[in-house]
């Protein structure tokens, strides 16, 4: 049993890689998933076997790719990193993240009703975020209990799905905002 579920782990692996450079290169809406199974020369039964469907495919992909986002935020903090620095460390990783990704953004990502109907059949992909938020935010500010943490690294995603939305519109420097945004939201928990 345990080399099946190696196994399975392992072609879940195999078709999310492959999954990812298809949504990055055309988007949601264009990547087929009879195209991935020829892709990855698996059977489109076998993809629906592992994620169901192509929402459940998509929600997999972003679970990917926070860890992905992770593993580089892991690069740029340190045991010593204050909780201040990781809050910027974390929206440097994300812009970081989002540049390279804009295709796969561009349809789906970034549209908060896309993500709310795939919440009814699927979890939410990035609880992963909030609770490392929460954990920062309840060290800067003490007086924040969970809920109100959980509200202000929601405010914080908000802000900067805010920019990455314009920087879609703009198509300006969107790591340049990365000081701009971090000061704001600073700004907006001490008050």
């Amino acid at each position: 049993m345990l080399i099946k579920e190696k196994m399975k782990d392992l072609k879940k692996e195999l078709l999310l890689e492959e999954a990812s450079v298809m949504f990055e290169a055309i988007g949601y809406e264009q990547m087929k998933v009879a195209e991935l199974a020829k892709r990855a020369r698996v059977s489109v039964g076998t993809i629906y076997a592992i994620f169901n469907s192509k929402e459940g495919l998509y929600i997999s992909y972003i679970e990917y790719q926070i860890n992905n986002l992770f593993a580089e935020l892991e690069v740029k903090i340190s045991p010593e990193s204050t909780p201040k620095e990781r809050i910027h460390a974390y929206i440097e990783a994300k812009f970081e993240h989002v540049l390279q990704k804009r295709k796969a953004i561009e349809q789906g990502g970034n549209n908060p009703l896309f993500f709310t109907s795939l919440y009814s059949e699927h979890a939410n992909p990035f609880e992963k975020i909030f609770t490392f938020l929460n954990v920062c935010l309840t060290k800067v500010d003490p007086s924040l209990d969970e809920v109100k943490a959980k509200r202000m690294a929601y405010a914080l995603n908000g802000l900067m799905d805010g920019y990455i939305t314009l920087w879609l519109e703009l198509d300006d420097d969107l790591l340049e905002k990365v000081d701009e945004v971090y000061e704001m939201f600073l700004k907006i928990i001490e008050e």
